[in-house]
């Protein structure tokens, strides 16, 4: 069943445009020119979102907007604005627009996919799979040219579908060059997959960056499914949560932290605490982890995972404490994304003095970034300010020392070094923890009680009697109201 949009528009050209480009997109669509329509269409009829010009008259954009919030609390509204002056003077702001509502503002110029890309933002997975245009079989492989920025990769063995393929799927042939080898609605066939992986030794598969939100829909909804399967291996778990928490970062890293992105985020680290929570063997795995991808992405899972387990080790450790944990974790980097191009991936060790000086600025950047953000708790902001802050008083940005320091912060710190020490001399989980803790002036970086949990991350919990006595020399951040 297609989703049902109502679009009002006293443009009847662009309406008739809007509903051809919606209606090809598999949407249900409804239009109508003026507020008295859309809210007698309202009366007869449960919309999936509704799309509305501010320059609606009879009855007027804010009428409209009254009569919804009064009558349909959770209904979506992308408003669309024909004039960026009326922001500028202030006459619309968004946060006016909020408060009465609305879920996107959308100012022109835009192209129509632009509204395309801010509903799919708004999908469940439900309304995903309910949206999409099945097809029995599969449609013939397609050659396409397109730039290479414009596709994420997965790697063949760790590509997971539904029955219905959610989105198209292809494999690089060179430079910008494409072939589809599935198609959105195909039935999924990993005959199709394993005939390329088999025959043509292809290693990865691409899709779409605007579908990066289906896929972590799909994937986390996967996750969680498996962690609560106890014949599923935990390697295994942990593969496809590290999948699902790259793409989830490395959109938030492209399309910067939007309220749609932090709901996602937060979907995700309630699958990290699942996994930290009822996994008993999970030390196994982080005891022996070795695939070593050293990207950004790759780089804030880890961070994620270790992290959470240290916490894990505390009596005090809560659900909240440790989802907190894993969304700063995921967003502790995210203050590189104002540094030039070349920082994101670039070693601290390469790094000249004067990029070093630049570098050391990115959780203070980080931190403006998310400050102003309501649906980010002050917990996760304080994290990132902190997360280089290091116990003994040499780290950055304040130079922090001791009990200064939140506790959630220095757990991240801890992890942070360990994961690039990790990656960086490509050593095995274990041997990074001893490097650490021969290093006897840099150990001092870490209160030393979270030095003794860490080492507990390595050992099997049944064998471990656990210490209910709270560190008297640091504070543990509680999660804001």
């Amino acid at each position: 069943m297609a989703l049902k949009l109502l679009i009002v528009d006293p443009d009847e050209t662009w309406l008739a445009q809007a509903k051809k480009y919606f209606t090809d997109s598999h949407y249900d669509v409804h239009t109508v020119i003026n507020g008295k329509e859309a809210q007698l269409t309202m009366y007869n009829t449960q919309y999936f979102a509704v799309i509305m010009n501010y320059a609606t008259e009879n009855h007027s954009c804010l009428q409209v907007l009254k009569f919804i919030k009064t009558n349909y609390t959770n209904q979506r509204v992308i408003i669309l604005l024909n004039d960026k002056a009326r922001i500028d003077s202030g006459e619309v702001t968004e946060e006016k627009l909020k408060k009465l509502g609305v879920s996107e503002l959308a100012v022109r110029p835009f192209e129509v996919s632009h509204i395309k890309e801010l509903l799919e933002g708004h999908q469940s997975l439900s309304d995903m799979m309910m949206s999409m245009n099945k097809k029995e079989g599969m449609s013939d492989e397609t050659e396409v040219s397109m730039g290479d920025d414009s596709f994420t990769s997965i790697k063949i063995d760790e590509f997971y579908s539904s029955s219905a393929v959610l989105f198209d799927v292809y494999i690089k042939l060179s430079q910008d060059k494409y072939l589809k080898i599935l198609h959105t609605g195909d039935t999924f066939s990993k005959d199709r997959l394993d005939k390329y992986k088999n025959d043509k030794k292809v290693k990865n598969l691409y899709f779409h960056n605007s579908d990066r939100r289906k896929f972590i829909h799909y994937n986390n909804f996967l996750t969680k499914k498996l962690i609560d399967n106890k014949n599923v291996p935990v390697s295994n778990k942990v593969n496809i949560l590290k999948n699902v928490t790259e793409k989830f970062i490395e959109e938030a890293f492209t399309v910067g932290i939007k309220p749609q992105v932090i709901e996602q985020g937060k979907e995700v680290c309630e699958s990290v605490f699942q996994l930290i929570e009822k996994q008993t063997d999970l030390y196994t795995v982080l005891k022996s982890y070795q695939d070593f991808d050293p990207t950004a992405y790759s780089h804030a899972f880890l961070v994620t995972l270790y992290s959470t387990a240290i916490i894990k080790q505390f009596e005090w450790q809560s659900k909240a404490t440790i989802e907190t944990t894993a969304m700063a974790c995921m967003f502790h980097d995210i203050g590189k994304t104002m540094l030039p191009k070349e920082f994101i991936n670039l070693s601290v060790k390469d790094m000249s003095p004067e990029q070093v000086d630049v570098y050391k600025k990115h959780p203070e950047l980080g931190f403006q970034i998310v400050e102003n953000n309501r649906l980010i708790n002050n917990s996760v902001k304080q994290i990132i300010l902190h997360h280089h802050e290091a116990f003994d008083g040499t780290g950055f940005p304040f130079q922090k020392k001791g009990s200064k320091i939140p506790t959630l912060a220095n757990i991240v710190c801890l992890a942070d070094d360990f994961v690039h020490i990790m990656i960086d001399e490509k050593l095995q989980p274990t041997e990074a923890l001893r490097r650490i803790l021969m290093d006897k002036i840099g150990v001092k970086r870490y209160n030393s009680i979270l030095v003794e949990k860490f080492i507990k991350v390595f050992v099997d919990p049944d064998k471990v009697h656990k210490d209910t006595v709270l560190p008297s020399n640091s504070r543990v951040v509680k999660k804001a109201s």
